[in-house]
């Protein structure tokens, strides 16, 4: 019975179907097709369009960060103010990247780009109390769209729960270690093997209402974006609107669930609930000051991003980009500031070029210029550019020595 049973096609189709799918998926045939401004989706339009553009425009200079870096800075504004120089400025920002993903996206580029002499860091003061040490699902979707020959052994580096040996490991132990086949999360390590696993969702959304991404698909190739910058800010909406105090008044403000209140004339309902968003999240994040382990971790982990950076003869600079107030009076301060000047010292020398433009604003209404608590609209990035473009023609003679 066993034996006939294996030979039932009612068996065997179902795998064969599914062995398939995971074949045509692993061709990357569906990688175009992933839902628009997905974290997946993200990386592969952001670093595919800096490559596709090398020909046209390969960069001395090159940004790193997050959506602060990626929505807060106008690459056509640093562009213009940098030409005199004849230098060129790209960006490799990706909007909730941790720093294995912006390792990753940075060797990537840096395989392509044989010009760049400077990156600009653009950190976030609050991040380093932060630190993940499990991976979420955006660091999951982001981590998949890598080759697994560079993020498996990042997980190690990177020192991920997943993958981190116990405290005075057998030799069997460290044997499992150097094959990452000991004991890890299963899931997330199927998500990072299987096509079929790690797209499940974006293709449920596909399968929700095909018109939608194939418009979508059929747009981006009929009218591809010919600008050398994958993204410019074109955000009016402004925090400023919500007439906000505090980080409890931004929630209760904001809160699509519970506040009825009428939406502003010059907002909607989506710029509302990103300011509820990051407003919540800055309020449940800790105020600490001082180093945690957390803190630990990361400059770890960034230690390890400037270590290979300057290998390859790349000076860094590093920025840090201004904000709300209301953020700023809850998880900013003097002690995160000195603790990063602190690390930043240690990995670039005491001479650590460290430009703080979080009082770019000053005197002015900062939620003016903010979309939500920590991304800047139209206007507060073309501010930050023209500050941030200003440093770096005074200085770029200097910086690209």
């Amino acid at each position: 019975m066993k034996t006939q049973f294996y030979k039932d096609k009612r068996f065997w189709m179902p795998i064969l179907v599914l062995v398939l799918f995971e074949l045509f998926l692993q061709t990357g045939i569906y990688k175009p097709m992933l839902k628009k401004n997905s974290y997946a989706a993200n990386i592969n339009n952001i670093l595919g369009h800096v490559i596709e553009k090398k020909d046209v425009h390969n960069p001395e200079i090159l940004i790193v960060g997050t959506s602060v870096a990626y929505q807060g800075l106008s690459l056509k504004t640093l562009q213009e103010k940098i030409n005199g120089k004849g230098y060129k400025i790209q960006s490799a920002s990706i909007p909730g990247s941790e720093l294995i993903i912006q390792d990753l996206a940075i060797e990537k580029i840096l395989r392509e780009l044989d010009r760049v002499k400077l990156i600009v860091y653009v950190g976030e003061i609050t991040m380093p109390w932060v630190s993940q040490t499990h991976l979420t699902l955006p660091s999951l979707g982001m981590l998949g769209e890598f080759s697994r020959l560079d993020s498996f052994p990042n997980l190690v580096e990177f020192g991920y729960k997943t993958f981190v040996p116990k405290d005075n490991p057998s030799f069997f132990e460290r044997h499992k270690a150097n094959f990452m086949i000991k004991k890890i999360d299963y899931d997330d390590w199927a998500f990072l093997v299987f096509d079929s696993i790690k797209y499940r969702r974006d293709i449920g959304n596909f399968l929700k209402d095909p018109t939608v991404r194939i418009r979508y698909v059929k747009n981006k190739y009929l009218s591809p974006n010919e600008n050398f910058y994958e993204y410019e800010n074109q955000n009016q909406q402004k925090m400023s609107s919500y007439s906000i105090k505090n980080l409890d008044d931004c929630v209760q403000k904001t809160n699509p669930n519970t506040n009825k209140d009428p939406i502003p004339s010059d907002s909607d309902f989506n710029h509302k609930k990103a300011i509820y968003d990051t407003c919540a999240l800055s309020k449940y994040t800790s105020p600490e000051q001082n180093r945690t382990a957390e803190t630990n971790l990361y400059f770890k982990r960034l230690a390890i991003i400037y270590k290979k950076i300057k290998e390859k003869n790349i000076k860094i600079i590093n920025v840090f980009a201004p904000y709300s107030q209301v953020i700023d009076n809850n998880l900013g301060g003097a002690g995160r500031l000195q603790v990063w000047k602190e690390e930043l010292e240690k990995l670039n020398g005491p001479n650590a070029e460290v430009m703080d433009f979080r009082n770019a604003f000053s005197g002015l209404d900062s939620d003016a210029y903010c979309y939500d608590v920590i991304h800047l609209n139209q206007k507060g990035a073309e501010l930050f550019s023209n500050a941030l473009g200003d440093y770096l023609v005074k200085n770029l003679d200097r910086l690209m020595k």
